[in-house]
């Protein structure tokens, strides 16, 4: 073969080979750009995810001390509403005149009476109408009932708004008007619970 023929045979297979590297370096970058891109949006897709999870977690911590400071005013405003009964109950209580007065002690007293010779304590500010006249006439009607009738007021008063204690200095039974009143308590609460805030 002639040296020109030889000359151009190696200048051709130079230019091939060149195109063929060429190609090549096109494919890798062309790889290399797309390996690039995947992994960009890989980190894109992991830093949005971790972006939403945590907007997620804030969002929920919100939405449950919200929750939890509706409920609170809730309950505060359900206790305070008990509340303004109970004081509202006390200033009826008060305000009864003396006969009604006279029957709701008598009920409280013939209720919690057990043998008919208990000590009946009633508070230092006692009505005056709640006297031995009025205990004689109860126990009376704890004699036409087969009990002793022998009740008697003890000498001692008690820090009470109203209502008795009765029994012996060792065992008493407390139906004082405030402990009456918290034995309610509770259920009241759960009736209110049911009829006025049933939905929240």
């Amino acid at each position: 073969m002639p040296i020109k023929d030889i000359k151009e045979k190696i200048i051709e297979d130079a230019l091939h080979e060149k195109e063929n590297i060429l190609e090549e370096v096109k494919e890798n970058i062309k790889n290399m750009k797309n390996q690039a891109q995947k992994e960009s949006n890989s980190i894109k897709n992991q830093i949005m995810e971790r972006y939403k999870q945590e907007a997620d977690l804030k969002e929920k911590k919100i939405i449950t001390e919200a929750i939890l400071e509706a409920k609170k005013n809730i309950l505060s405003e359900k206790q305070a509403f008990i509340d303004e009964i109970f004081q509202e109950v006390i200033k009826r209580i008060e305000k009864l005149d003396d006969k009604e007065y006279e029957k709701l002690m008598e009920k409280l007293i013939l209720e919690n009476v057990e043998h008919g010779d208990e000590n009946i304590y009633i508070g230092k500010q006692e009505r005056k109408h709640i006297d031995q006249n009025f205990l004689n006439g109860i126990n009376k009607k704890l004699k036409d009932q087969g009990k002793k009738g022998e009740l008697k007021f003890s000498k001692k008063h008690l820090p009470i708004k109203g209502g008795i204690i009765i029994g012996t200095d060792e065992i008493r039974k407390n139906a004082s008007i405030e402990v009456i009143l918290e034995k309610n308590k509770e259920e009241l609460e759960t009736t209110l619970n049911q009829f006025l805030f049933q939905k929240e």
